[in-house]
């Protein structure tokens, strides 16, 4: 299994996770935050299609969804990030990360080893 090697959050934008075979996977926190783990937000986007339109909170709610109070590794195998909105029962294990990565290619710095990403969700 491929592991992080470095995390560097930012964390009104977005988390970048260097890995042990030189890919370098960048994941806006908006669209990492969409794609959660956990069973109630897994839940959630299992039951979107069938629901309607849905229910978009204003701004400001929006802003605190996607921003990071904090992340802390959990064991060897995953990252577990606390919203500013408080949720913090997803966790990220690193082949559930580097599946989010998977549209990997070369890096806009051209150089050999490493490619940017961006999660699709």
């Amino acid at each position: 299994m491929t592991r992080p090697v470095s995390f560097e959050l930012d964390r009104t934008r977005e988390l970048r996770i260097r890995w042990d075979d030189g890919g370098l996977d960048v994941y806006p926190l908006v669209e990492l935050r969409r794609a959660c783990p956990c069973a109630i937000c897994r839940a959630e986007r299992e039951r979107a299609p069938d629901a309607g339109l849905p229910v978009v909170p204003d701004a400001d709610v929006q802003r605190r969804m996607a921003t990071v109070e904090r992340a802390e590794l959990v064991g060897h195998y995953a990252l577990r990030i606390t919203w500013q909105d408080g949720h913090d029962t997803g966790i990220y294990d690193y082949e559930y990360l580097r599946s989010l990565g998977k549209n990997r290619g070369a890096s806009a710095s051209g150089e050999p080893g490493t490619s940017e990403s961006r999660i699709k969700g």
